[in-house]
C-alpha cells in the first residue's frame, strides 16, 4: 500500500503534466496529495489521465508481444517520457519495470557457442529473448524521425545489455548522423569499395577474424580494446529497412550492415547467429519508433506534418543540403481570407477545406518534399534538391492549381474555391541558417498579402523579388 502511494505521488507530481489539467481537477489532486488516501489518489489519477488524453497530451503506445494487463504504456507529448500506467487499473498492483539482471530467459538458449563453453553468451541470448517479449525499452527521441538518430538511440539502448560486445551500424546512404559519440557511420565510397566490403554480395554476411579488416571508424572507436585484446573478432550482417504499414516480420531493402565486435573468442557461427538476431531486433524497433514518431509529428486534422516536425526536420534538411552542397527551398503559405470562409460556412466546413488543401498540396509535390501545417491556415513546404528555377516551376503549378471543396451550407451543396499567398526563399542564396531562411520566406509571404494575395514572391539578393501570379491575372 505504501509503495502504491509513492508511485501515485510520483505520477501526479513529476511524471504527468498536472498543470495542464482542468482547474477543479488540479485543485482536487493538490488537496488529496496533502493527505494520505491512496484510493482517492488512484481515482483522481485516472481522471487526470482521461483529461490529458482528451487534450491529446498523452498517446497510448502499443508494444508488440506485451502480456495483456501487465503494462499500460503512454507517451507524454513533446517529451521522451514513456510511462507505465498499469498502476491505475482497478485490480492492479504497482509494477516495477525489470532491470537487466531481473530479465529471465523465456525458453532455453537456442544455440551453443563453438570453442570454450560460455555461460555469458547463453545468458545474453536468453536476455535478448526476454527483451523481445517484454519490450522493456524506452522510446528514444520522439522529436526526430531521422534514420541515423533513431538507430543510434536503439544501439545506445542495447549497449546496456551487451557489455561484452561493441555494436556499430554502417549506413550505405548518406544520412544525417547525431552529434557527439555515436555508433552509426557512413563510409567514403573509395573505402567502401576496397577490401572485403567491395567484394561482398548484397544480403551476404561476413566474418571478420582480425581487427585490421574492420572499417577505420570502428577501429578509431575501440583502439584500447583492440590493442589490449588481440583476440578481437567481429561479424557484419545485413540491416534491413522496415516497410511502411507492414507487419513486424516483413522487411524492406538492405540499408546497411550491423557490426558485432567481440574482444574474446566466441566462435564464428554463434556470433553470426547472434548478430542476425540483433539485426532483426533493430529493424523491428526501428519500425516501432517510426510509427510512434508519425503519431507525434502528424497534425490530427489534416494528416500532414505538424509544427513540431517542421521545427526539427527543416534544420536537419538544411544540414543535409549544406553537407551535400545542394539547394533547398522553403515555402511559407497562407490560405487567403480563411476567416471569412469559417465565418460564412461554419468551422466544420472550414475543417473540410483545410483537409482538402493538405491533400492537394501532397498531390502536387514529390514524395521527398514535406508538407507541414504550422498554424491555423498556415502551411510550410520543405523542398529538398530545389534551386530557384525549380522552385519557380513548382510554385507556378501551385499558384494555378485548383483548390476547391464541396460543402453543405444551409442545406445546399456549395463549392468553395480557395487561393494562397506564398513566400519562397532558397538555400544558399537566401541564407545559410534556418532562422534566416524562414524570416525571408515569411517576409515574401507578407509581401504577397500586401500586394493583393493570390500570388507568390521569391526572395533574391538584389531586392527585386520576383512576383508570380496565376495565368491570366496581371
Amino acid at each position: 500500500m505504501q509503495h502504491r502511494s509513492a508511485v501515485l505521488r510520483q505520477l501526479l507530481t513529476r511524471d504527468l503534466p498536472l498543470e495542464r489539467a482542468a482547474p477543479p481537477l488540479r485543485y482536487a489532486i493538490k488537496r488529496a496529495l496533502a493527505g494520505n488516501e491512496p484510493d482517492r489518489l488512484q481515482s483522481l489519477a485516472r481522471s487526470l489521465v482521461s483529461d490529458l488524453k482528451r487534450q491529446n497530451l498523452l498517446y497510448r503506445v502499443a508494444v508488440e508481444g506485451q502480456a495483456a494487463g501487465q503494462h499500460d504504456y503512454y507517451l507524454v507529448r513533446d517529451t521522451d517520457r514513456l510511462l507505465d500506467l498499469a498502476v491505475l487499473n482497478p485490480t492492479s498492483d504497482p509494477i516495477d519495470l525489470p532491470s537487466a539482471s531481473d530479465l529471465a530467459p523465456p525458453m532455453p538458449a537456442p544455440m551453443v557457442p563453438e570453442g570454450p563453453p560460455s555461460n555469458s553468451l547463453v545468458d545474453f541470448v536468453g536476455m535478448l529473448g526476454a527483451m523481445e517479449h517484454a519490450q522493456d525499452l524506452e522510446i528514444g527521441f520522439p522529436q526526430s524521425g531521422e534514420t541515423g538518430v533513431i538507430l543510434d538511440s536503439i544501439l545506445r539502448l542495447l549497449e546496456r545489455f551487451t557489455p561484452q560486445f561493441d555494436l556499430f551500424i554502417l549506413l550505405f546512404d548518406q544520412e544525417i548522423l547525431p552529434e557527439g559519440p555515436r555508433r552509426i557511420f557512413n563510409m567514403d565510397p573509395a573505402e567502401q569499395a576496397s577490401g572485403w566490403l567491395g567484394l561482398r554480395k548484397p544480403t551476404f554476411s561476413a566474418f571478420i577474424p582480425t581487427p585490421e579488416e574492420l572499417p577505420q571508424f570502428i577501429r578509431q572507436r575501440s583502439p584500447g580494446k583492440i590493442q589490449e585484446r588481440p583476440s578481437t573478432s567481429a561479424v557484419a550482417v545485413p540491416l534491413y529497412r522496415p516497410l511502411d504499414h507492414a507487419s513486424l516480420d516483413e522487411k524492406g531493402s538492405e540499408t546497411g550492415l550491423l557490426f558485432l565486435v567481440a574482444h574474446e573468442e566466441w566462435g564464428k557461427n554463434p556470433l553470426l547467429r547472434l548478430a542476425k538476431r540483433l539485426s532483426s531486433f533493430v529493424t523491428r524497433r526501428w519500425q516501432h519508433q517510426r510509427e510512434v514518431n508519425q503519431r507525434i509529428h502528424t497534425d490530427s486534422l489534416t494528416r500532414v506534418y505538424n509544427r513540431a516536425f517542421f521545427d526539427s526536420q527543416f534544420t536537419l534538411e538544411l544540414e543535409r543540403a549544406r553537407r551535400s552542397e545542394r539547394p533547398l527551398s522553403l515555402v511559407i503559405c497562407d490560405i487567403d481570407h480563411f476567416k471569412a470562409i469559417n465565418d460564412h460556412y461554419q468551422h466544420h466546413n472550414g475543417d473540410r477545406v483545410l483537409q482538402m488543401v493538405a491533400r492537394r498540396l501532397r498531390e502536387e509535390l514529390r514524395r521527398i518534399d514535406h508538407v507541414c501545417r504550422i498554424g491555423g491556415e498556415e502551411f510550410a513546404l520543405i523542398l529538398p534538391e530545389t534551386d530557384p528555377e525549380a522552385a519557380f516551376e513548382v510554385m507556378d503549378r501551385l499558384v494555378n492549381a485548383p483548390f476547391r471543396e464541396e460543402v453543405i451550407h444551409q442545406g445546399e451543396v456549395e463549392q468553395v474555391d480557395v487561393t494562397f499567398s506564398f513566400g519562397v526563399a532558397t538555400f544558399p542564396e537566401g541564407g545559410t541558417d534556418a532562422f534566416e531562411l524562414y524570416r525571408k520566406a515569411d517576409a515574401m509571404l507578407f509581401l504577397s498579402k500586401d500586394l493583393g494575395r493570390n500570388q507568390c514572391h521569391f526572395w533574391n539578393p538584389q531586392g527585386d523579388h520576383l512576383q508570380l501570379t496565376p495565368h491570366g491575372v496581371d
